[in-house]
């Protein structure tokens, strides 16, 4: 069918705006990541209807759909050469808001619905660096986590609920709070909503749910994949919802999701603690996981030489060599500040003559100073292109056991030492998960070779550890093809029945998790 037609068509069914203009394919062909895709519709969606109509005329048509939040994705999740679908315009509002749960827009960006929480003393824990742009929706899709991840969770966590529409556009409300494992094991059960939740369910026997549990990361944090392992609870509960958190959009399109929100601590105390190098600072971590931080915060002399809030404000001399310093962040709350500060001192004495205290502060405006300069590690990480000299982001998300976490930053350090290569480190040392890049000339003849072998050798490693590929910002066009060795056949055969169950004809955000 000729393009010219399509767009015709679409805009005889949609009621929001669609966009076909070169100047909008243009602006919607990038994310955050190093990829550039035009898509061939852009259609700022107005309401369910409205996707739903879209998804039956693509369905029928066989064309591409992916949805798109503020295009923060560091992966090119929300790329691709399909009908492209953005919620930010229409459909970012909030629909309830209770004492323990809030109903959200997929559209709405992270920080707006903070400000909206924080009047009723609420919160919704995910944090993630970019939460001053990106949407709840894109938060869903990766299953986000940032600075908090430690003390309180992931998105998937606090996902009670979700509204998704399908490739056909049939339209799902998954609202309840469990589904009887023992009903859906009945032949045409009417516990389940639709046949694709049940299919799903049939996938899992107890078989299959011990191998998952053996085979999957032994971390705090995961991306990767479909997280099949949260579907079943220990309590034997049926939560069909989880199977979206991490999907990138692949199995449906989200239009309305449920949280569950907290009350604001009522005290909380940060402590910014400098160390000679990061090794130093890595083997303080499980000391400081003894008394349960909510988070723990890593950035290296290679993020802080850019930032000038360490020597303005902390007097902290970074050095711009291999020995340079390296800060952790370490924050502290609840509603009993005798515990806080108990807490505070005993970090102080069993860090003593490891690292140097730099700062402890309780007041909200410094421990916001603090964590702006740790969220703001990203854009510092941006400084570092230089012409077709750039940080590359295909092993930036790896997590492992913490308790691994010196044994593996020693194994990084000796691999870019290996391949001569410039790097950069920050990340959330409590969870394990570090964010580390290495500097590559893309325009150099060994490139692709180069960042091919260094995968292999990172991930392998990451592997042998039990940990994950990517903790949270997804796998995206960059990192699918890893799967399958990150989770072996089994499980990567699991995946590709998932998402022909949900998404038959692959028209679904195509080319992310599972290639067909």
């Amino acid at each position: 069918m000729h393009q010219q037609k399509i767009d015709e068509d679409l805009r005889s069914i949609a009621k929001g705006n669609v966009l076909s203009d070169d100047w909008s394919k243009k602006i919607y062909s990038v994310d955050a990541s190093e990829f550039e895709i035009l898509p061939s519709t852009i259609i700022q969606v107005k309401d369910k209807e409205d996707i739903s109509n879209i998804c039956k005329y693509a369905y029928y048509n066989h064309l591409a759909i992916t949805g798109r939040g503020a295009g923060t994705g560091l992966l090119g999740q929300s790329l691709s050469t399909g009908i492209s679908l953005d919620f930010t315009k229409y459909m970012n509002k909030i629909n309830e808001l209770e004492n323990d749960y809030v109903m959200v827009q997929p559209g709405i960006v992270k920080a707006v619905l903070d400000k909206e929480l924080k009047k009723k003393g609420k919160f919704l824990p995910p944090d993630p660096a970019s939460s001053n742009f990106c949407t709840i929706g894109g938060m869903i899709a990766n299953n986000s986590s940032g600075i908090h991840a430690l003390g309180y969770g992931n998105t998937i966590d606090f996902l009670d609920g979700i509204e998704i529409i399908y490739s056909n556009g049939f339209i799902e409300p998954l609202f309840k709070k469990s589904y009887s494992i023992h009903d859906s094991a009945k032949k045409e059960s009417h516990s389940l909503r639709t046949n694709k939740i049940n299919q799903l369910f049939k996938l899992f026997s107890s078989d299959i749910l011990q191998y998952i549990s053996l085979k999957f990361p032994k971390v705090t944090k995961n991306s990767c994949g479909y997280r099949i392992d949260t579907l079943i609870d220990n309590s034997k509960r049926y939560l069909p919802h989880k199977i979206f958190a991490s999907s990138e959009g692949t199995l449906g399109i989200t239009t309305l999701a449920k949280f569950r929100i907290l009350d604001l601590p009522l005290y909380r105390s940060v402590m910014v603690i400098g160390f000679e190098n990061i090794l130093k600072a890595v083997k303080s971590v499980p000391t400081i996981l003894s008394l349960f931080p909510t988070s723990l915060e890593l950035l290296d002399h290679s993020v802080l030489c850019y930032e000038k809030i360490v020597r303005n404000k902390f007097n902290f001399k970074v050095n711009n060599n291999n020995n340079g310093g390296t800060l952790l962040f370490v924050e502290f709350a609840g509603d009993d500040v005798v515990t806080i500060e108990l807490k505070i001192q005993l970090c102080k004495e069993k860090l003593h003559g490891y690292g140097e205290i730099l700062e402890v502060t309780s007041d909200n405006v410094s421990c916001e100073r603090i964590w702006a300069a740790r969220k703001n590690a990203l854009n510092n990480v941006m400084k570092l292109t230089v012409g077709s000299r750039k940080p590359i982001s295909l092993i930036e998300d790896t997590i492992v056991n913490p308790e691994y976490l010196y044994d593996y930053t020693l194994f990084l350090l000796k691999i870019y030492k290996k391949y001569k290569l410039d790097y950069i480190f920050y990340g959330h040392a409590g969870n394990g998960n570090l964010h580390t890049r290495p500097v590559i000339d893309t325009a150099s003849s060994i490139y692709k070779d180069l960042i091919a072998s260094l995968a292999t050798e990172v991930f392998s490693k990451v592997y042998e550890l039990s940990g994950s590929i990517t903790a949270e910002h997804g796998d995206g066009i960059s990192r699918t093809k890893y799967i399958p060795q990150m989770y072996g056949n089994t499980i990567f055969e699991i995946f590709k029945n998932i998402k022909f169950i949900f998404d038959p004809t692959n028209i679904m955000n195509p080319g992310k998790k599972v290639i067909q």
